[in-house]
């Protein structure tokens, strides 16, 4: 290229240190300044200047040859296409269409696209929430659900103080809190996100007692922990494996369930597929810290029904005390009586320790699951 560019600079009495003092440093440059300077073009000169303004007689995009029906146009990086035929790839082309077809010289810049500002796109992004933070925010429901208890002992809490007094402040708190250490929702954090919507679309309703859209999880989420905290000990309840728990089984319900179901749990009991195991897997935890923390029976019933009665008023009545949808089957009952024994004998006999949502649990819970199920259709078979 040196001796090119002497070559050039020779022929139009120009050095080369002469053309660089122009500024020029690409490889270009000299030819450049060359046609810029010469009085007389050189051959060298003529050879160029063919190649570089060769003529462009037909669109490379439709290769039809141009007229005054199809007027060539030049992209900014010289390209020279049929106007309707770059207009149409510009527009309407797949792939990289916002580039020249030629050298891929970006001519349309495509802005980012805003994340949809909506309840299942919000809610997907609080559960691709870190851990640490999920933890956090279920501390601060934690601390409305004990105002709210000392209101209503009986654990029946409106919609409207759900939302007043643990969701609504739980957001706010965590996004004031813990926002610079916030995976991004397309730039925004979706706790912030997630109290936006929810009380502008609470509000322009009228604030009733009912939960609407993204408030639907949410609430049910409160509600589950304050079912849970009838069983679970208070040292539990601060513990992230725990609400990483409690956080799975209320996520793998959806955006649209209003309340915990006991069809989800016995479809899960199943074990056929994994959606909604986060909930049994739960059920199972809270059935161990009954065992572990609450009274045990003076004597163990001797007779089926009798065993069943006492399955059913501690593993039903008392755990879903605050309103889970639907009932359990009498099959599910016959499966139950058998996973209560067995985590029975597992944790009083055996002198293991009560299920909390470490590692290698699931593997036992679905084991316990498995072999209740194997017995009961065995019994059911003779």
């Amino acid at each position: 290229m040196l001796k090119q560019s002497q070559q050039t600079a020779a022929s139009c009495n120009f050095t080369v240190a002469e053309m660089a003092s122009y500024g020029y440093k690409d490889a270009l440059s000299p030819f450049s300044l060359a046609i810029y300077h010469c009085k007389t073009p050189s051959p060298v000169m003529e050879t160029y200047l063919n190649a570089l303004l060769s003529p462009v007689e037909e669109c490379v995009i439709c290769g039809e040859a141009f007229s005054t029906t199809h007027q060539p146009v030049a992209l900014p990086c010289k390209h020279i296409f049929g106007h309707k035929c770059i207009k149409r790839w510009l527009k309407d082309g797949k792939g990289n269409n916002s580039a020249c077809p030629t050298c891929r010289f970006v001519v349309i810049e495509k802005s980012a696209s805003q994340p949809s500002f909506d309840a299942p796109s919000i809610w997907t992004a609080l559960t691709e929430q870190p851990a640490d933070r999920l933890h956090i925010f279920m501390m601060h429901i934690w601390s409305g659900l004990q105002v709210l208890w000392k209101q209503a002992p009986n654990g029946k809490f409106s919609t409207t103080h759900l939302l007043d007094d643990a969701i609504i402040p739980a957001l706010l708190e965590t996004a004031r809190t813990t926002e610079a250490a916030a995976p991004r929702h397309g730039g925004h954090d979706p706790m912030l996100d997630a109290y936006n919507l929810i009380a502008a679309s609470w509000d322009s309703l009228g604030r009733p007692d009912v939960a609407v859209g993204l408030a639907v999880p949410l609430v049910r989420l409160a509600r589950l922990m304050a079912s849970a905290s009838m069983t679970l000990p208070k040292w539990l309840t601060t513990n992230p494996r725990a609400n990483r728990l409690i956080w799975r089984a209320n996520a793998c319900l959806g955006t649209t369930e209003l309340e915990i179901s006991w069809d989800a749990i016995m479809e899960a009991a199943r074990l056929r597929d994994e959606q909604y195991f986060p909930l049994l897997y739960l059920y199972t935890v809270l059935l161990s810290q009954s065992i572990a923390h609450g009274s045990p029976a003076a004597i163990w019933p001797a007779k089926r029904h009798e065993v069943m009665n006492l399955v059913v008023e501690r593993c039903c009545t008392r755990i879903a005390r605050l309103g889970w949808k639907g009932r359990p089957t009498s099959q599910f009952k016959d499966v139950l009586v058998a996973v209560y024994e067995d985590l029975r004998r597992y944790q009083l006999e055996k002198k293991r320790m009560s299920l909390r949502g470490h590692e290698g649990e699931r593997v036992v819970v679905k084991s316990i699951w498995a072999l209740a199920g194997w017995s009961q259709q065995q019994d059911a078979g003779r």
